[in-house]
């Protein structure tokens, strides 16, 4: 599923929000409605948090993150008594929605009533703020990989430049998407997976289109939403895409394998949002719940991504063994969150991309 669709937004739009109006801070409806990504919590959950709480939830599951967008966009139509008072959107939502003003920060009187938030290492925490607010809880991540046909390879993938290799000229799948192919190469080529400038040092430039199309020629198609099922119908071998996807389809198909890149990668995560106008404190209950060290070794074990707690204790050593879920710290230092780009940088990125993919680099 395509998890960078709208990461092409700027920061520089926030600062130019008013201030929030909040709703009356006493809530006294018995439900918590819910919308969220298909898979991205254990079922138990609900009924864990119910046993706690006075609240009942209403859990709606939505099977893509862009329709999760959807969904976030027309919730200020609905009636008050049916829109959901919390939402899971992709990282690369979080900007557009702040910009549109569908979502409101968290109070930092919240905030500090949020244990599992104040123990959230600085890399999630600084994800979701923006101009000294916090527009949501982070809970689970995951990161940018190859798979590929193990049993038709017959070398190990292991970096980015694996991807340049003869044995897969025009069996290549990579994502329709600008920020991920393009982040790739200049990984590979030692630098950061983001530029905000890709020509203001003109020899890397040089060196970036030169790598882009020949990589290009490569590819036998760009697709960010069936880019497995080309893997394992055999018309591609190796493709790029996001742990998430390929770790469901890995169990299933043991001839995928998965790798990290030892260059390091860029990360994605899913975050708890409130829509504007929406009150408060019950949501940030449920959000704190989600990370307490039980639940976040619930979302680690049971599906398909790694909780942002850093009270992992309580997840079985055999999902801990998991290279795609713990990759080596290494790599996870050389790894990024991707952050939206300027306006300027936006159509730099869109012209390069255009250029290659037209054969015009």
């Amino acid at each position: 599923m395509d998890r960078r669709k709208f990461l092409i937004f700027g920061g520089a739009a926030i600062a130019t929000l008013g201030g929030c109006q909040w709703s009356n801070p006493f809530d006294r409806s018995d439900r918590l409605r819910i919308t969220g990504l298909l898979g991205a919590l254990p079922s138990k959950v609900i009924s864990q948090f119910e046993s706690t709480s006075p609240k009942k939830i209403e859990y709606k599951a939505e099977n893509l993150p862009s329709k999760l967008w959807q969904e976030l966009q027309n919730s200020s139509t609905l009636d008050k008594a049916k829109a959901p008072n919390v939402f899971s959107i992709g990282d690369a939502w979080l900007d557009l929605a702040i910009t549109q003003s569908l979502i409101q920060p968290i109070a930092p009187n919240l905030l500090e009533k949020m244990p599992q938030w104040q123990k959230l290492s600085p890399q999630w925490k600084q994800s979701v703020t923006r101009n000294n607010q916090v527009y949501g809880i982070p809970y689970r991540w995951g990161a940018t990989a190859i798979a590929y046909r193990e049993d038709k390879v017959k070398f190990e993938v292991k970096q980015w430049s694996d991807l340049w290799r003869s044995e897969l000229k025009n069996k290549l799948t990579l994502p329709d998407d600008a920020r991920e192919v393009i982040g790739l190469v200049l990984k590979k080529m030692g630098q950061s997976y983001q530029q905000e400038n890709l020509t203001a040092n003109q020899d890397l430039f040089t060196k970036l289109t030169q790598e882009l199309k020949s990589l290009n020629s490569q590819v036998l198609t760009y697709s960010s939403d069936n880019y497995l099922q080309s893997l394992l119908a055999d018309d591609a071998l190796a493709a790029v895409g996001w742990t998430s996807d390929m770790y469901k389809a890995q169990k299933q198909n043991p001839t995928l394998k998965v790798v990290i890149p030892t260059d390091g990668t860029s990360l994605w995560s899913d975050v708890w949002v409130i829509p504007k106008g929406e009150i408060a404190i019950a949501a940030t209950e449920w959000m704190d719940f989600c990370l307490t060290p039980a639940i976040a070794a619930q979302i680690t074990a049971l599906t398909d991504a790694v909780s942002t707690s850093n009270a992992l204790d309580q997840v079985p050593a055999s999902v801990k063994a998991d290279p795609i879920k713990f990759f080596s710290p290494d790599i996870l230092a050389k790894s990024e969150l991707l952050t939206p780009l300027s306006t300027a940088a936006i159509s730099q990125y869109q012209d390069v991309w255009e250029k290659m993919r037209s054969g015009q680099l």
